[in-house]
Parts: structure tokens; sequence; C-alpha cells
């Protein structure tokens, strides 16, 4: 049986061991998934709940934009569509509910109930972007909710362990390159199955017949030392402002972030935000909560793994029907461009209360580059034309820090991986012609920010292909913070010239060149202040020539 309660040695062993599970699980969702957007940009998340539907655990390759989600979704599962006495061993829901779940479409989420001795001890789940679900391509293109494709309630994608073949079905039916979106949906089936082996094996090692003492601890633990860092900072009430893109043609967005402290609760508003935008950049609570709570907690309890006990002291709110809480049937499909710069005016909030906790503004909201067209691939009968979805990341300078320069072309707030360049060439009918650091990019201070990129890519193709962008501070700037000064923006453009939009759908013809320059990173503290050895590093390395 469970101990009543464990001694701190071991449960920091035990707490080390449910990491080690949530983190294997997602290797294993990495090594078997088809996209390139799971296997090599790690856009997934994977994490161990309770019965109760808390998080214990979560994968340390996961995106910020999960943070929560997962709680969140099992939480909702439980109140609302399979009460706690209905699942069954080898049961799995799947939903892509952009309310339920992780704010858009392609990013699918799958739950899985863990029994033991025929009791439910916990759950597992994992989310992870899709390669495609249909509609238009994945972006800010579409106009509204239904155009972005296929909605999947919460559905048991197995029921006792027998699969649901009609929703397979339906689903493949509906998708471009249906093959890796059936096979990631079964990668993320065969994580949830290798995390519940191994928590079994835990339990077995450790004699325990449920998790639910060592759940307690480790969420008490994680919110003791979270509220414990909020109460060192001042009480008091911070606002800033903060301007972003928008479609990036003229029609900006307004972000107006009130953060309150008092005593250990923190509480952020985000009353005065614009309303909603016509593209598909529009975000829901779960995800800006999401966004909103991890810039939190990087100030204030970085070195504790993320769970239930973290966030509990954090409270967000938007007005209902805003970008940044969105409703029925405003499109969300780039909503990740909204939420990435959200850790901006969080941090220039926090600045005024703890200065040396925080960060300046990072050079991107990470860009986002969806190609889609056809290949031709050799099978039994001879070379046929396939579907192919392609993703890839770009990111620009990371933002100063208040005791080093931030860091060239490095991704934040989201950690996706870049796609290597050779797997990018083989995979879709393109070749990179440029990756280069942009100097002069890195907003100057008392530590520089770091440098954006350039990077080009020529259609080689012998047919048009489809192309989905999402850029952002082409027409902002990345915010210097405590008299730091500004990052360089960026900029877009294509050869042969002729407008592309800067965030949307179009298409890519033979011959054509795309040149993308991101965003540097804003500078932290007064320049007049920077070391002169480190200036003169800069130039040497040909950051700086100004």
């Amino acid at each position: 049986m469970s101990p009543i309660k464990y001694d701190s040695i071991s449960l920091s062993i035990l707490w080390s061991r449910l990491l080690a599970i949530v983190d294997e699980a997602g290797t294993t969702l990495q090594r078997t998934s088809f996209s390139t957007v799971t296997r090599e940009s790690n856009d997934f998340a994977v994490v161990l709940m309770d019965e109760q539907g808390r998080s214990i655990a979560q994968s340390s390759t996961s995106v910020p934009s999960f943070l929560g989600v997962l709680p969140m979704l099992t939480k909702a599962l439980l109140s609302d569509y399979f009460p706690i006495d209905t699942w069954q061993e080898g049961d799995c829901i799947i939903t892509n509910d952009p309310w339920l779940c992780a704010g858009h479409k392609p990013d699918i989420g799958l739950v899985s109930p863990i029994f033991r001795n025929q009791k439910l001890i916990g759950f597992i789940g994992t989310i992870a972007h899709s390669p495609d679900m249909g509609g238009s391509l994945w972006g800010a293109g579409a106009r509204d909710l239904y155009e972005e494709g296929l909605m999947i309630p919460p559905t048991k994608l197995y029921d006792a362990g027998k699969p649901n073949t009609m929703l397979f079905n339906i689903i493949e039916a509906n998708v471009r390159a249906a093959r890796q979106t059936i096979g990631d949906i079964k990668a993320q089936l065969a994580a949830n199955e290798q995390g519940i082996r191994s928590l079994k094996r835990l339990m077995d090692e450790n004699n325990m017949a449920d998790i639910m003492v060592l759940s307690e601890q480790i969420i008490e633990a994680s919110e003791k030392a979270m509220r414990e860092a909020i109460a060192k900072a001042p009480d008091g009430v911070y606002n800033y402002q903060y301007e972003a893109d928008g479609d990036g043609l003229g029609e900006f967005v307004h972000i107006n972030c009130t953060v309150t402290i008092a005593n250990d609760e923190i509480s952020v508003d985000y009353t005065g935000s614009s309303g909603p935008h016509y593209l598909a950049i529009n975000a829901v609570m779960n995800y800006v909560y999401a966004y909103t709570a991890y810039p939190i907690k990087c100030t204030f309890s970085p070195d504790v793994p993320n769970n239930e006990g973290a966030f509990r002291p954090i409270k967000v709110s938007a007005p209902k029907g805003s970008l940044l809480n969105a409703q029925k049937p405003v499109p969300l499909g780039g909503r990740n461009i909204t939420g990435n710069i959200l850790h901006a005016p969080v941090f220039g909030a926090l600045a005024q209360a703890v200065p040396l906790q925080v960060q300046a503004d990072c050079g991107s909201a990470c860009w986002c580059i969806v190609l889609n067209g056809q290949k031709d691939i050799v099978t039994k009968k001879g070379i046929e034309k396939t579907d192919f979805v392609e993703y890839f990341f770009l990111n620009g300078g990371y933002a100063a820090r208040p005791n080093q320069d931030g860091v060239n072309v490095l991704s934040f707030p989201t950690n996706v991986a870049n796609v290597p360049i050779e797997i990018l060439e083989r995979d879709a009918p393109i070749m990179v012609t440029e990756k280069s650091l942009r100097p002069d990019t890195g907003g100057l201070g008392k530590y520089r920010g770091g440098l954006g990129q350039t990077f080009s890519f020529k259609m080689v193709g012998k047919e048009p292909i489809n192309l989905s962008i999402l850029t952002e501070k082409t027409k902002t700037f990345p915010h210097g913070i405590l008299g730091g000064e500004n990052g360089a923006g960026g900029s877009m453009e294509i050869r042969p010239h002729r407008f592309i939009p800067p965030k949307g759908l179009t298409k890519l013809h033979p011959n054509e060149e795309i040149i993308l320059n991101l965003p540097g990173g804003g500078g932290y503290g007064l320049k007049t202040e920077r070391d002169a050895k480190f200036s003169e590093r800069d130039k040497i390395l040909g950051y700086c020539k100004r």
C-alpha cells in the first residue's frame, strides 16, 4: 500500500521518475510520428494526471501553448462528457475542439484512463499539431471557424481497446496527407500506452496502490514554491500597452495588460484589448491562459516542473468575444501569432515590480510557413502522386535579459524547433538559398537583444503549390525594456516581385523565391551602461556594424 506521506527524498525520487515517464512517452510520440511538425519541430506535449484530472507531470519537451490545457480538457471530459464511472480500460477520447483543447483545430488531444486492479487511478494525455484537418490550409486565411476544417467533438477513438473505425474513416476522408495525419494520431496513442506501462512498472516497484498521495504532495510543493516567490514581489497594479501587426497591412491589434500582485497571488486582466479580428489570429481563453501563465512562471518559479500546483495562484481574464477570449464562429487557425506575443506585455508590466526577473520582447512570434501540393512517390504500382503538407517554423532573436545578451535566432516563448534543411528540401519542392544572421537587428542596451535571421527559399517544382504564411513584427518592433532599445522589425519579399500577404494564403509558382527577414530581440537596460568589451566583441563577430 502507498505510505501516508512520502519523505522529502522519496518524493524527489518519485517526482523525477514521473517526469522521466512523460519524457519517455514524448520520445515515443516523436519517433513514431509521421509528420515533421511533430517529429522535428516538437510541437506536442504529454501530461500525466491524477483521477481528478489534475496535472502531476508534463514532458520537458512541450510547447507552452499546451501548459495546463490537457488538465482543462480532462476535467471538462469528466464533468460534461464522460463521468468517471463510465471509463473503461483501453478507452481513448479524442477531440480537437479549440475551446476544450489547444485553441485551434490542428491541435488534437487524446486522453486515456489508467487502471490498476480494475480501479481508475489517473489519466495520461497527449496533444500534437496534426499535419492537416481539412478546410483551408492551416494559417490565418480562413474567414470563419467552419472554413478551418473538421471539428471532432469529444468522442471515443478507442472503446475498451476497440478502434472507432468509422471515425478513423471520417478523418481520413477529410484531410490532406491522410497517411501523415492518421499516423500521427496513432503515434499519440502509442505515447499514451507507453506512459501507462511505465507508470504501472513504477507502481509495482514501489508497492503503490494509487497515485493520489504522491499527486497531492507534488501539487502542494509546487503551489507552495510559486506562492512564496510571488509573495516576495511588491503588491500593486502594473499596466503595459502593446501594439502588434494584426493583418500586417494596417489593421493593428492592441493588447492592454494589467497585472495585479496581491500577497501570494497574481492576476492578469486584458480588458481594453482589441476585439475580434477578421483574420484567423483570434485566441481562445485556455490558450491565452497558457501563454500568460508561462512568462509568470518563468519570472517567479522557473525551476519547479510544471503541474497543477504551480498555476493555482495565477488568474487570467479577458472580455468575452475579444481577440483574447474568442467565441464562435471567429476563425482561430493562426492564434499562435497572438499567443506568442503575450510574454512581452506580461514582462513589461512585471518589470515595474521585479525588474531583475524579466526579459525584453523577443524577436518574433514564431513565423510559420506551410507548403501544400502534390509530389511523385514510388509505389508497388509505379510512380504515383500524393499530397504533401510540410510545416517549418522560423524564429527571430531572443530577448536580452538582466544579466546577459539575448541569443541569436532562438525560439521563445514557444520552443518549437526548426526542420533541418535537408529534410525540408526532401519533402517539399523547394531549395533553401540562404540562412544567415542579420547584423544590427538586436536592440541595444546594457545587454543586447539576439540577432534575427534571413531565410530564403526557391520553388523548384514544376507546378504551383499552396503557401500559408504567418509573420509578425513587420510593421511593429520587438520592445526593449528598462531603457533598452527596440529590436529591428522584420520584412519579406518575393522575387520576381508581386504582393503576398504577411498573414494568409497564396500560391507559390515555379522559380519564385521568398526572402524572409526576421526581427531581432529587444535590448535590456541603458546602452550607456554596456561593457565596452561586449561592444567590441560584437563588432569582431559582425553582429553590430553601426
